[in-house]
């Protein structure tokens, strides 16, 4: 029996850029992007996505929130994103500035 899998995106702030990308490497089996956060002030948001299997997303928070806070960062939980009853990839990942 396969796995169920959905795209998942993790979200987590930082105080600066460099720590908020130092962390996006630590999580290379991700899809990832670091941008200023929206509130305002000097904070980071680096979003990190992938597949995830359902029986697992415990175990995957986790371990994303265990590697943002060793890089000093606040992690802020996760979600999926559907469209008409299916799972779709994050908009805010798969969406790319001309300057990126």
């Amino acid at each position: 029996m396969t796995e169920q899998m959905i795209p998942y995106t993790h979200w987590a702030y930082f105080s600066n850029e460099d720590s908020a990308r130092t962390c996006a490497t630590d999580l290379a089996d991700y899809v990832t992007r670091v941008q200023p956060s929206a509130g305002g002030g000097e904070q980071w948001l680096l979003l990190a996505g992938r597949d995830v299997p359902v029986n697992r997303m415990v175990e995957r928070h986790e371990e994303v929130e265990a590697i943002v806070v060793r890089h000093g960062g606040v992690y802020d939980g996760g979600e999926s994103s559907w469209l008409n009853g299916q799972p779709i990839a994050d908009p805010m990942l798969t969406y790319q500035d001309k300057d990126d």
